[in-house]
Formats: structure tokens, sequence, C-alpha cells
């Protein structure tokens, strides 16, 4: 799954508030037994994956900025997308976000992942207790002093 969203748009202001007002349209076309409320519902949740699971990450953006202007003009929409876009981490745009290449921490933690699965029968991982990195050692070695490369604490475990 994770691959699969690699490369797509994700969910921004504009998808939120189309799933949101595609959940309260069915809500209220199921109690007013409507149908037509519940098809115009369907269509916005279904705009609003689209939207997430799409490549055209210029497209959406252009999108998106013209609806947070136009959100920006009505007095309580506009106040409700901007603390949304707020709360969010940092926003689609933020300079930290920016900084950093997309997926540079789930690649570290894939690879991490691989190689603990690939030595699993002959090595035993562990977290230094100060500094939260993850050690390798030995496995059938009994009781062990352990050095941590990063921190330099030393601590005795049980490989």
């Amino acid at each position: 799954m994770n691959d699969f969203m690699k490369d797509r748009y994700g969910v921004d202001e504009l998808t939120g508030v189309l799933g949101a007002l595609g959940l309260l349209l069915a809500l209220i076309g199921t109690i007013a037994k409507f149908d037509p409320l519940t098809w115009l519902a369907l269509a916005s949740i279904l705009v609003a994956l689209a939207r997430a699971f799409s490549k055209n990450e210029a497209a959406r953006r252009k999108e998106n900025d013209g609806f947070l202007s136009l959100a920006s003009r009505v007095p309580v929409l506009g106040d409700y997308v901007k603390s949304v876009g707020a709360s969010r981490a940092g926003g689609r745009t933020s300079a930290r976000n920016a900084a950093k290449p997309a997926g540079t921490d789930f690649n570290r933690a894939k690879r991490t992942a691989q190689k603990m699965w690939k030595e699993r029968k002959t090595s035993h991982f562990l977290k230094c207790p100060t500094c939260g990195q993850i050690l390798s050692v030995p496995k059938g070695k009994g009781k062990i002093r352990v050095t941590c490369p990063r921190c330099h604490s030393k601590m005795e475990t049980k490989s």
C-alpha cells in the first residue's frame, strides 16, 4: 500500500471538505430518504478519492489554491478551512516538508525493517535506552555488555 501511495497527491483541504460534504449529504439523504442527495454525496466522495489518488500534483495544487482563495472570502468556511490547514502537520507546502525529500523517514524505516527480518535468525536487535539507536548483537552468546556507537552508553543484555 505504501508503494501504491508513493507518487499520489494525497489529502489536502479541498479533498477533506469534499469528503466531509459527501458524508454529510449521505447522512441527510439517507435520513430524508431522498435518493438524489445520496447520489450527489456519492459523487462528492468519488471526486475526493480521485483527487487523493491522483498523480497530477500540479493540477491538484492549482485546484486547492483556487478553493482556498474562494473559501477565504466566505466568513465561516474560510476560518474553518484555515484552522484545518493549520492543524495538519505543517500543511502540504510547509518549509519542513519542502526541505526534506518526501519519504526519507519511511525509506529508512523500511530498510531497517528489511535488515531486521533478514537477520532475525542470527542477530538480536535492541534499542539503546539513552539515544534510541537500534543495535544488532549476535544471538546465543549469553549475557553480554554492549556499547552504543552513537552515545557510547554501556548496557548489559542477554542475547
